[in-house]
């Protein structure tokens, strides 16, 4: 699994996303090799990553990556390091993972750190893949842990494209995940349930979301994809937190509430669209 920033390069001129190509110093296009996919912040060496600001391009260190034009000024990228400028990053992203790395969307088995667990899982007709495990955890029946969520992205002539979800999970230790409960894997890199965290039944958590310790979430509930939610933080049934939103530690969402901004901590909100009440 490995293709050439030139073979890469090459491709999106040929769809028609390619505007603008800079590398910094010392970098050769035919020679450097891509082997991985990551977010551009974790992005290093041999990685191909994407994002919707151009400015992710300071300080980038993988190898190539897709961003909004123009291209910027080779001396703004570290060596080694590549930008192709897209007139849709996202789409040209999708593209590229499924004609370069598309064995990467494949489920992965996954792995517990107590492998009774396995067990448990099966004889609840749960669904576990793509997800790393910890110590205590509890998954109810027919949940669904690792399954790719709705990344779309609309092309040219308006329809749908799948934007191919091969992060992970992970599940630290006490976790509990309820009935027909689902944790979305992440698009790139993992969504996580950290120490702690209740998940209640129907929930569901988004692609790319941070769960902090001790947080509850009870039934019903909707996460949108990258949102983050504190340590301890409350999220009472049938509330939908919107994609990207932080809520901050020690909040309080209420019943049916619909979160569109950030919340501070320890702060309580409740309506449609959901308000500060203290």
């Amino acid at each position: 699994m490995s293709a050439s920033v030139e073979e890469i390069a090459r491709y999106l001129e040929e769809l028609g996303q390619l505007v603008g190509f800079s590398a910094g110093a010392g970098y050769e296009a035919s020679g450097a090799v891509i082997t991985n996919v990551a977010t551009d912040a974790a992005a290093r060496a041999g990685d191909l990553a994407w994002s919707r600001r151009a400015a992710a391009a300071d300080g980038y260190r993988g190898a190539l990556l897709i961003a909004p034009g123009p291209a910027p000024a080779a001396e703004q990228l570290a060596a080694g390091s590549a930008v192709a400028a897209c007139s849709n990053p996202r789409l040209a992203m999708a593209a590229v993972i499924g004609r370069f790395f598309a064995e990467l969307t494949a489920d992965r088995e996954p792995s517990y750190a107590e492998p009774g667990l396995a067990a448990a899982v099966a004889g609840n007709d749960a669904w576990v893949k793509n997800a790393t495990v910890g110590c205590g955890v509890r998954i109810g029946p027919h949940a669904a842990v690792g399954v790719s969520g709705m990344g779309f992205e609309r092309d040219e002539r308006g329809r749908l494209v799948r934007f191919p979800q091969i992060g992970g999970v992970l599940v630290e230790d006490d976790v509990e995940i309820a009935a027909h409960a689902s944790v979305q894997r992440g698009a790139l890199g993992d969504t996580v349930l950290r120490r702690g965290a209740k998940i209640g039944p129907h929930v569901n958590i988004g692609h790319n979301v941070d769960v902090g310790e001790d947080v509850l979430i009870a039934g019903h509930a909707q996460v949108g994809g990258g949102a983050r939610i504190g340590k301890g933080a409350t999220i009472w049934q049938s509330a939908a937190v919107a994609n990207g939103v932080v809520v901050g530690e020690g909040a309080v969402v209420g019943m049916s509430a619909a979160v569109r901004k950030d919340i501070g901590p320890g702060e309580i909100w409740a309506g449609n669209p959901a308000r500060k009440l203290r």
